[in-house]
């Protein structure tokens, strides 16, 4: 019985290499045309140039009463219909060119057509061969369950890990803006000091607000991302140093916003915020880096399980 389902997979993948290549003839023919239609374009002008040059002779113009004057009328339209004519003679050959490239072009897609949905097909009589795996072949089944219980255990994690580190971007983020509002806080500031005047105050202070709004955004960001970490740890069992990260957000909002007119709370604001951006990259990295290895093992883990079907 498994022979049907091998013969069924055999003729999928076939049809799965037929439209890989005739997809890549289908692009390379894409190129060919765009590039036979600008010479045809070219080609085009050209021959309408040299059609010019020779009606110009012919007719009473300028030009071929002075040619007639000199005797040499017969000889200078011989001259042009000849470059005429090997206008027109390349400008046919490219327009065939393009002609056969279009028909070529259309060949492939009608080709294409019928299996445009190949992968799925092949997917479809997976499930179909797996299923009667799992009815007919017990001992098989059992080990087909073995590789997918643990392809969903690790799909848990790489979901843990994927949701920590959007989390941990976003902080980032947050935190790039904070950086950016005090460092045009701390430039205003130095202004004010050198005797700015009132508007320069003012200037100053709504890039406290700013930073204030930024640092608000990323303590929100820090709650959620201490959250998906405690998940990562529990759950995924990675080590992770979060040291202080949490106590951030307090040390700004307990009374310290209250201090920033000073021009040396800003410098520090800054350098805090410098310094919890470093941490908080540095967890991101790691949580990036067990993300990739989790998405290798995935990868190999449905390899394997696609291999124990199809050699079934």
């Amino acid at each position: 019985m498994l022979q049907h389902y091998n013969e069924r997979l055999a003729e999928l993948k076939n049809r799965q290499r037929q439209k890989s290549n005739w997809t890549a003839s289908r692009e390379q023919l894409k190129a060919s045309l765009a590039d036979a239609k600008e010479d045809l374009g070219r080609l085009e002008a050209w021959l309408q140039e040299e059609q010019r040059d020779v009606d110009r002779l012919k007719k009473l113009s300028l030009g071929g009463l002075f040619y007639s004057l000199i005797g040499k009328k017969q000889e200078k339209l011989s001259e042009e219909e000849a470059e005429l004519l090997q206008a027109k003679l390349q400008y046919d050959e490219a327009s065939d060119t393009v002609s056969d490239l279009e028909k070529e072009l259309a060949d492939i897609e009608a080709s294409l057509a019928p299996i445009r949905y190949v992968e799925s097909d092949i997917e479809a009589a997976m499930r179909e061969k797996e299923k009667h795996i799992y009815d007919a072949h017990p001992a098989l089944a059992s080990e087909l369950k073995l590789w997918s219980d643990e392809e969903a255990e690790t799909e848990a994690d790489a979901k843990e890990l994927r949701e920590a580190v959007n989390a941990g971007r976003s902080v980032v983020s947050s935190l790039d803006r904070a950086s950016e509002r005090l460092q045009s806080a701390r430039n205003w500031g130095t202004a004010d000091m050198l005797g700015g005047g009132l508007l320069t105050t003012m200037a100053k202070h709504g890039h406290i607000d700013d930073a204030r709004s930024a640092i608000h955004s990323a303590q929100s960001s820090l709650r959620r991302f201490e959250k998906e970490l405690k998940d990562v740890q529990r759950d995924v069992g990675m080590t992770i140093d979060i040291g202080s990260m949490m106590t951030f957000a307090d040390y700004f909002f307990d009374g310290f916003l209250m201090d920033w007119v000073v021009q040396g709370r800003i410098k520090d604001a800054a350098e805090s915020v410098r310094e919890k951006r470093a941490l908080i990259r540095r967890i991101v990295a790691e949580l990036e880096t067990e993300l990739g290895a989790k998405d290798r093992k995935l990868a190999e883990l449905r390899r394997r399980q696609s291999s124990l079907i199809e050699q079934a």
